[in-house]
């Protein structure tokens, strides 16, 4: 009879936990070792499962949230497209150069909401391992080199001086050469974006015994401390530690941890505030783990 109470009151406990509540533990009372052990089990097993359920939540949430930035950041390119659309169409008072300067703008538009697509395809693809990298030994020196040649014409547009510092001799790593390249591309053009108070990005690549390491800075409003933690995160726009009027997608800096992290490197970011903030990429000469 004693023993029937004991069970019933354990059975209670867990039901208690069943409906919803995670913090309930199983008591302890005057069991024998065998049974103390079984309720020790179980209270680590409720843990183990308040945690799953914690992330559970955390993880819906961010859908949530993920869900509707990305309604938002597509509607709004797609809302301006459609109003310069119903205008070309229903006002015949348009003069050629009003009806040119439109379409120029849908095309804007248009160019921001492909960017955008392509942005949330390619970190699904990566999120789902459906990307093939061919890693093979590429010279960093001259990848480094070719991208920044492709922003020379922004450099020059947005009177912003580059600080080169890179070595003569070829550096070799094991790399994907598209991912390294779509790295650099992310924070040398989020520098551009973000940076242009400063007038002026640095590039500097540093080989090390086993790796190199890559700095891109710029001088611009930078990023608050309370931020930094957060900048990487899907959508994360940073509205508060940069311009607003700048913001962008949150999913470029995204993909750029994903990729380095796919080639076992690692990237940080200190900011001080129009003084300097830097990204730091490093890349290790060899594969590890792969």
């Amino acid at each position: 009879m004693f023993q029937n109470i004991k069970i019933n009151k354990i059975s209670n406990s867990l039901t208690e936990i069943i409906t919803g509540n995670f913090n309930a533990r199983i008591k302890f009372h005057d069991y024998n070792k065998s049974v103390r052990n079984l309720i020790i089990n179980l209270n680590r097993l409720i843990d183990k499962f308040q945690e799953v359920a914690a992330v559970n939540k955390q993880y819906e949430d961010d859908r949530k949230k993920m869900v509707s930035n990305i309604s938002h950041d597509l509607r709004t390119p797609l809302t301006a497209m459609l109003g310069y659309v119903e205008m070309l169409q229903t006002d015949a008072s348009l003069s050629l150069n009003e009806k040119k300067e439109y379409l120029n703008v849908i095309e804007t538009k248009g160019e921001v909401l492909r960017n955008l697509i392509d942005e949330f395809f390619s970190l699904s693809k990566i999120d789902s391992d459906d990307i093939n990298f061919e890693f093979k030994k590429i010279d960093i020196t001259e990848v480094t080199r070719q991208c920044i040649l492709s922003f020379l014409k922004d450099f020059e547009a947005k009177e912003i001086t580059p600080i080169i510092k890179i070595p003569e001799k070829e550096v070799y790593i094991t790399a994907d050469e598209k991912s390294i390249n779509r790295i650099l591309q992310n924070i040398i053009g989020n520098s551009l974006k973000y940076g242009i108070s400063g007038k002026v990005i640095g590039i500097s690549l540093k080989e090390n015994k086993d790796s190199v390491t890559i700095d891109i800075w710029d001088k611009g409003k930078g990023i608050k401390k309370e931020d930094l933690p957060y900048i990487f995160e899907r959508l994360y726009t940073g509205e508060k530690s940069r311009n607003s009027n700048l913001k962008g997608s949150g999913i470029g800096l995204t993909i750029v941890k994903k990729l380095v992290e796919k080639h076992n490197g690692k990237i940080e970011v200190e900011s001080l505030p129009y003084e300097k903030t830097t990204f730091k990429i490093t890349f290790f000469k060899k594969l590890r783990n792969m």
